[in-house]
């Protein structure tokens, strides 16, 4: 099963239980439903905080690669000669 077919199941599943619980068959109080009306607004509120914190959290997870950097600097370094051996200056 892909990821899109697990969304839309997902969403599929929690429109199907929101409809219901909008068309009023179950008894609750006005206080529920008005908490049921915004139940999609607070969902993607949760959405936006959770996708923020995923993407600090990388960000300050992210590992720095002293090695690789080392090597992209020898390349540029011989690049830049072999360039100046063709004729271009820098």
């Amino acid at each position: 099963m892909t990821k899109l077919m697990e969304w839309l199941g997902a969403l599929i599943g929690f429109l199907a239980v929101y409809l219901y619980l909008l068309t009023g068959e179950p008894k609750v109080s006005e206080e529920m439903m008005l908490h049921i009306k915004f139940l999609p607004i607070y969902l993607i509120g949760m959405f936006g905080g959770y996708s923020v914190y995923t993407v600090l959290y990388r960000v300050f997870t992210f590992n720095d690669c002293p090695e690789a950097a080392e090597e992209i600097q020898k390349q540029i370094e011989e690049a830049k000669v072999d360039l100046s051996a063709k004729g271009m200056h820098f």
